[in-house]
């Protein structure tokens, strides 16, 4: 007895340049017909990646945790800075990262976003001159401009951003 779940897709529109699909699937891994249903479910997750689509499948949904690590490797793709006094791209962006995720007066949901916003500048980060690029990276400037502005003047974010996105934008080229 085979018992396949329905597969669900969402796509969000994140920015206008690259909407993103969303296909999450559940299936029940094959096994003998003896054993219950409980036991029949592969709960394991599987991510794929390819251009613009992310494919998930398996139990739950990506977590903070996945976010964040999605994030940091996609930082880890930009080079070290060039002047060891200076912070660079990479180092300044791991700093947003690192505040965002210490911030507690951001929902999770909010937390994720924000992240989401950073891998965005990252990839910028990774052909700055580009156009499309330029436009994603003025787009996730204004998500994370807008998210902080929701926070109290004292949160901890507030103060990392007045100092990290000046000098993000600077070294992204972004008006």
């Amino acid at each position: 007895m085979t018992v396949q779940q329905p597969t669900r897709s969402k796509s969000f529109q994140i920015d206008p340049i690259r909407p993103v699909n969303v296909k999450i699937t559940n299936k029940p891994k094959a096994t003998s017909e003896s054993k219950a249903m409980s036991d029949q479910i592969d709960q394991s997750r599987k991510i794929e990646i390819t251009g613009g689509t992310v494919n998930a499948s398996g139990a739950g949904a990506l977590s903070l945790g996945d976010i964040s690590g999605t994030v940091a490797n996609t930082i880890n793709q930009l080079s070290d800075s060039a002047k060891p006094d200076e912070p660079g791209i990479k180092e300044l962006l791991t700093q947003l990262q690192t505040a965002i995720e210490a911030e507690t007066d951001l929902s999770d949901d909010d937390k994720a976003e924000a992240l989401e916003q950073v891998k965005a500048l990252a990839e910028v980060g990774q052909n700055p001159q580009e156009s499309t690029m330029q436009k994603a990276g003025k787009t996730a400037m204004k998500i994370l401009k807008g998210t902080i502005a929701s926070l109290p003047s004292a949160a901890t974010l507030v103060e990392a951003c007045s100092k990290l996105l000046p000098a993000i934008a600077s070294l992204l080229l972004l008006p």
